[in-house]
Order: structure tokens, then C-alpha cells, then sequence
């Protein structure tokens, strides 16, 4: 599985380094569950007038089976990039969590 980065050339080395830190994390979890899938993350950077800036982070798996995404924004690059990994593992979570009833029993298959 591969990461591809897009729009990392905008950002300063430490957060360049905080972006591929965090994202070689979630790489590692994806990878057991997709092994022919690329990773892609896109970090757009909006900035205003003022001092501060916002981020925006969009994640993708792209898999010859499957598209899953998330993406999440925020004033903290930190907490959008966690944001938006926790919003990836719930979208893998959903797609693939088992056929259980409120019950606890599996779904019947036909009925």
C-alpha cells in the first residue's frame, strides 16, 4: 500500500513531518485491512487575513474494490489530522463490521 501526499510543498518541515508522522500510523492500520489499496492525503491550508490559518485534511483509500474517505478541518493542524484518521476508521469500521444484531446474534442470512 502507498501514501501519496498532495499539497505538502505549502508547509513548513515540522509540519510536513507532523503530517507524515501521523499518517504513517494510520498506514499501518489500513494496511492490514486493504493490501492493494493507496492511502491518499490531501492537506489544504486556508489562510485569512489574521494570524492564525485553518486546515483542511481529506484522507482516501483507494482500492480496485473500494473507495472510502474522510476528511475533517479545523484551526489545529493536529487535531484535524486526528480528526479526520478517526473518521477514516469508523468509515473502514462500517464497511466491514460483522453482521450482529442488537441482540448480539448474527443476522440471519436469509429469511
Amino acid at each position: 500500500m502507498a501514501v501519496i501526499y498532495n499539497r505538502l510543498k505549502d508547509f513548513t518541515a515540522s509540519e510536513m513531518d507532523q503530517i507524515k508522522s501521523l499518517t504513517k500510523v494510520t498506514h499501518d492500520k489500513i494496511r492490514r485491512s486493504f493490501k492493494d489499496a493507496k492511502l491518499i492525503v490531501d492537506v489544504h491550508r486556508m489562510e485569512k487575513a489574521g494570524a492564525r490559518c485553518k486546515y483542511s485534511v481529506h484522507l482516501r483509500v483507494d482500492d480496485p474494490s473500494l473507495i472510502l474517505s474522510a476528511e475533517q478541518a479545523d484551526w489545529d493542524l493536529t487535531r484535524a489530522l486526528h480528526e479526520a484518521i478517526a473518521n477514516l476508521e469508523q468509515e473502514v469500521q462500517h464497511k466491514y463490521k460483522k453482521g450482529i444484531t442488537r441482540k448480539g446474534g448474527p443476522k440471519p442470512l436469509m429469511e
